[in-house]
């Protein structure tokens, strides 16, 4: 250590290893995500503001995910989507904490609430070397908004065939993040922060997700 070199913020959460339970939800539709599939909230750990409850549910034939932000939305940006209303997921379909990078087991993607130049959800993952997979189709990724004059909620489904090494049957764990962004506002995030490192970056530092049932 050099004196007097400035270090980022060290958030309680870096301490511990977050590990969480995922329901199963084959039965599940659009619509129904009892309080059994909602993630635990870490933002206290990383200094935030709780503003959006987010639940999760796998099955064989993919993962679903509904985000329900208890503000309004304003607005959606692209290609700066971090400076709208945006979520950015990490998944990680062989939980390889071992890996200092992006594995081709690893997925970044983008939703928008709202369609920006043709922009509505879209993969943006990353590789350090040849170890990948292509990104997938765009219209793969499916996507409904529901939105009041105080909150909005985003449902997604991303099908088993654009997770690359998707395969619940032999690997019953996933390595999992999340990053809401609003605009002019602090992000709320799960497990890691941005503010701290590059999340996409890291896998290691991702919850482990157990696959239940």
């Amino acid at each position: 250590m050099v004196l007097g070199e400035k270090f980022p913020p060290i958030a309680p959460i870096h301490f511990f290893r977050l590990n969480v339970d995922l329901k199963y939800g084959k039965e599940i539709t659009r619509k129904i995500f009892g309080k059994g599939y909602q993630l635990p909230d870490t933002s206290s750990f990383l200094g935030e503001e709780h503003f959006a409850d987010v639940a999760l549910a796998w099955h064989e034939e993919g993962i679903e995910l509904q985000i329900h932000v208890h503000q309004k939305f304003e607005e959606a940006s692209y290609p700066k989507f971090d400076e709208g209303d945006a979520i950015e997921l990490f998944i990680d379909t062989r939980d390889l904490k071992e890996a200092g990078f992006p594995t081709k087991f690893c997925h970044h993607f983008l939703i928008l609430p709202q369609e920006v130049q043709g922009v509505r959800a879209l993969e943006l993952t990353r590789f350090r070397n040849e170890d990948s997979h292509p990104l997938c189709d765009p219209e793969a990724i499916k996507v409904h908004t529901e939105m009041s004059s105080s909150e909005y909620t985003v449902r997604i489904s991303l099908p088993a065939e654009i997770l690359h090494g998707y395969d619940p049957k032999a690997f019953d764990k996933l390595g999992f993040s999340y990053c809401i962004h609003r605009p002019k506002r602090g992000s709320q995030h799960f497990a890691v922060s941005s503010k701290y490192v590059q999340v996409a970056q890291h896998p290691s530092l991702w919850a482990t997700c157990k696959l239940g049932k």
